[in-house]
Parts: structure tokens; C-alpha cells; sequence
């Protein structure tokens, strides 16, 4: 019988950073990674989870990792990733920079100037309720938008902010983000 590392399709990489993650529809949370691979990931937290349940995990300078929580344990969980087999090899690229200490240049060409920040009062409108809500675009990127706001939509629901749309990707402190579909070009629609 294989014993669990021989069991495990991808290696894990212990890599000690800081991680923001939710757990199904919850707030966000903070916590430290125990390992990683291009399969999944580990988290140290107090933050309870169960099996089954979606969670996004945004380890830092790994980038967006979404999945679900395939086991609990003392002091934690761990999740097994759904990503692309390109996304998995961006992945890999991602951990091997972190391990060895290496700029991930795709990384920083990519994020380098995109994310502007804006602090622009706005009203969010709900697609799926039509309801319509004050809100603060905090900062933007081509990829999304970081909202302030006292309502925090569900994870999924469809946004509509000005000529911003997108759908709410995870709870903030400050209320919620949202990522915009493939191909919107979110920074030309804002000035437009």
C-alpha cells in the first residue's frame, strides 16, 4: 500500500509566507502556508473549515488559488487546487521563484503598474436582484476591482459598477472584490 507522499501527484514545496483565504461564502481570513504544490496547498490558521467547501487561497507573490478543502486537521486545512494545466504550470513557475528566491518575471511584468488605486464613490448594481447599493471603487486592475462598501454580495453574484462588470470573487474587511470576465478591458472602461 502507498504511504501519503508516494500517493501525492505533485511534490510539495514548504514555502513560509502569509495567506489570505474564504472558506464557502465566509469573510476573509488570514493565515500562514505550510506547503504547496500545483496540486494543492496547505494553511496554518484557526479559521475552521469542512471538507467539501470551495475556498480561494491568495498566498503571497503565489497569486489567485481556488479549490476545495480536501482535509482538516489541528490547526488548519488543506485544499486541492482547480486550475488549468496552464495555470498549473504558471504555478509551478510561481513556486520554484519562491523557493529559490528568483523574481517570477511574468509575475512582476504582469502585475508592475496595473492595479490603480481610485477611491471613487459609485453605486453597485445587482444583476440577479436589481438591487443598487453606494459603494467606494477602493483600486482597479485590467483583472478587477477592490470594493468598499457595508453590503458583501455572495461569492459568484454579478456586479455592475458604472461601466464595470464582474463577479464578486471574495469578502474584504472593507466589503468585497470583484474579477472581471476574460478579455474586459477594466482601466480604458473607467476613463471612457
Amino acid at each position: 500500500m502507498k504511504h501519503g507522499k508516494e500517493r501525492r501527484k505533485h511534490e510539495r514545496t514548504v514555502i513560509d509566507c502569509a495567506v489570505r483565504f474564504t472558506i464557502a461564502d465566509g469573510p476573509e481570513a488570514t493565515g500562514r502556508l505550510v506547503n504547496i504544490s500545483e496540486g494543492g496547498l496547505a494553511i496554518a490558521t484557526d479559521k475552521t473549515a469542512a471538507v467539501g467547501e470551495e475556498a480561494l487561497a491568495y498566498p503571497d507573490g503565489l497569486g489567485r488559488l481556488a479549490g476545495k478543502v480536501v482535509r482538516v486537521f489541528e490547526g488548519g486545512f488543506a485544499m486541492a487546487l482547480t486550475l488549468s494545466d496552464i495555470q498549473r504550470a504558471h504555478l509551478a513557475k510561481r513556486i520554484l521563484a519562491a523557493k529559490t528566491g528568483a523574481p517570477y518575471l511574468r509575475l512582476l511584468e504582469r502585475r508592475a503598474g496595473d492595479r490603480v488605486k481610485l477611491n471613487l464613490p459609485a453605486t453597485a448594481f445587482l444583476t440577479a436582484t436589481s438591487e443598487t447599493f453606494a459603494c467606494e471603487v477602493l483600486d482597479l486592475s485590467a483583472e478587477g476591482a477592490g470594493i468598499k462598501s457595508d453590503i458583501r454580495p455572495a461569492l459568484g453574484e454579478e456586479v455592475k459598477i458604472g461601466a464595470l462588470q464582474g463577479r464578486v470573487c471574495r469578502h474584504t474587511a472593507a466589503g468585497f472584490a470583484i474579477r472581471f470576465a476574460k478579455g474586459e478591458d477594466a482601466p480604458e472602461r473607467l476613463t471612457a
